[in-house]
């Protein structure tokens, strides 16, 4: 359902973004230029291989937010919601699929999670967008209240969702001064890239800490039912630990490796701006306000990195995502102490999360090495050695940056072939839906065992 659904709604982006009237010059689009712009918004990616403001009339913008959108609250949320309005009863199937996107334990009630979604969506993004357009309108970025105001729901709509479309020819770049336009994007992308059952947590439990005593008594009775005291779940924990840990190592990361490159005209204050924006979009929003193509290999290492782990589970983000990340991480920990169960935060972990992570860890290297290679092969096999080489660390990074769903670019993705352009449509297609959601779509199911063979062990590191 999940890979089919996606897949309509690139299609019907495509035949949209090809129509003459979607472009300012009454052209069509080339349908292979259509289709990696359709991919890229629905997948919340932000690779382009044209300037969206400039290229792109009122309609296509709309058509690339619409995407953007509907891929950032994910299809399950949309289908959920049409379940519920009409009233029919969801197969177990279903049920476990939305749960296991959305939710860490079961639960029989759908409804209440899909209104949040929906609730806290809405208000993240308007109110992002108000103070974007004000901001702007004030500054001078515009002279009218409705340009301001249609700039700012787009920006805010795509950074909340973690796409990194922009509808200025250098992204946001301009602003790289500009402290409320660069901190109001990274906290709707922090906030898009949480995840909603861990926003959900958090509110959870600062009512159930500090706002009970508003309550009715029978909401006091329902929630003590479920939860006797305020707790958030080892899921949110590993979440909120491990996203701060990674912006606060990314930020600092970024300052000390361009302080005397990228950085070194900028004051010390300018400069931790940009390295904290840096280490927020890097993990799959997409927005720039710095040229990657002028960046040092370090810290390009650095951003395949934070672009490879990604968001976090249930979140409008990609990559392998953040939880799995401190899983393994705890688990390498725990094994090399010589202990045999995991566990943090005074949980322990189930080793069916484990293994989850361990499968999803290595499809994504598997899927990122064979992308790589592909382009590789369509890119530079003409090419002679040095020219070749040079190309390898630009298209290695725009791997990184598809299969994370990020878009950042070192500026290689309009020069691509129409090969390379479908290989990465398939590759920001597979980093969206997730590679345990393919397997799982054209796999064949578990089947027991009806035997098994003696153990050998086999000599490892």
């Amino acid at each position: 359902m999940v890979v089919l659904s996606f897949v309509a709604v690139i299609l019907l982006g495509t035949f949209l973004l090809s129509l003459p009237a979607a472009s300012r010059s009454g052209q069509g689009m080339r349908v292979i230029d259509a289709f990696l712009t359709a991919t890229s918004a629905a997948c919340v990616t932000g690779l382009t291989v044209v300037d969206t403001g400039t290229h792109f009339s009122l309609l296509g913008q709309l058509v690339i937010l619409g995407c953007i959108q509907v891929g950032g609250l994910g299809l399950m949320t949309f289908t959920t919601i049409f379940l519920l309005a009409t009233g029919r009863r969801m197969a177990i199937t279903d049920r476990i699929a939305i749960q296991d996107s959305f939710l860490h334990s079961p639960s029989g009630k759908m409804g209440p999670l899909v209104w949040y979604i929906i609730k806290a969506t809405l208000f993240t993004e308007v109110l992002g967008a108000l103070i974007l357009a004000a901001w702007w309108l004030r500054t001078g970025v515009y002279e009218n209240w409705p340009d301001a105001l249609y700039s700012g729901i787009f920006h805010s709509v795509s950074a909340f969702c973690n796409a990194g479309f922009g509808l200025f020819p250098d992204n946001v770049m301009r602003f790289q001064g500009d402290a409320v336009v660069l901190g109001t994007l990274s906290a709707l992308i922090v906030a898009g890239g949480l995840g909603f059952l861990v926003g959900l947590d958090v509110k959870s439990y600062v009512e159930q800490k500090w706002f009970q005593s508003l309550w009715t008594e029978p909401r006091r009775e329902q929630v003590a039912a479920i939860r006797p005291r305020p707790r958030l779940s080892l899921h949110s924990k590993f979440v909120l630990t491990v996203s701060a840990a990674l912006l606060v190592v990314g930020a600092v990361s970024y300052y000390l490796l361009e302080r005397n490159g990228l950085f070194r005209e900028m004051g010390h204050a300018e400069a931790l701006l940009n390295s904290w924006f840096c280490s927020v979009t890097a993990r799959t929003a997409g927005f720039n306000s710095i040229d990657y193509a002028k960046m040092g290999g370090p810290a390009l290492l650095c951003t395949m990195v934070l672009m490879f782990i990604g968001a976090s589970p249930g979140s409008c983000g990609g990559g392998v995502k953040t939880s799995t990340f401190g899983i393994l991480v705890t688990y390498a920990v725990f094994r090399w102490r010589g202990h045999e169960a995991p566990h943090a935060f005074r949980r322990s972990i189930p080793q069916d999360s484990v293994d989850r992570a361990t499968s999803v860890v290595i499809a994504g290297v598997a899927v990122v090495i064979l992308a790589s290679s592909f382009l590789m092969a369509t890119e530079a096999r003409s090419t002679v050695a040095e020219e070749s080489q040079a190309k390898f660390l630009s298209l290695m990074f725009e791997t990184f940056s598809g299969f994370g769903t990020v878009g950042l670019s070192m500026g290689i993705t309009p020069k691509l072939t129409d090969a390379g352009k479908f290989i990465l449509s398939v590759l920001m297609f597979l980093g969206r839906v997730g590679p345990l959601t393919v397997a799982f779509a054209i796999g064949a199911r578990n089947r027991g065992s009806r035997y098994k063979y003696a153990e050998e062990n086999v000599m490892v590191g």
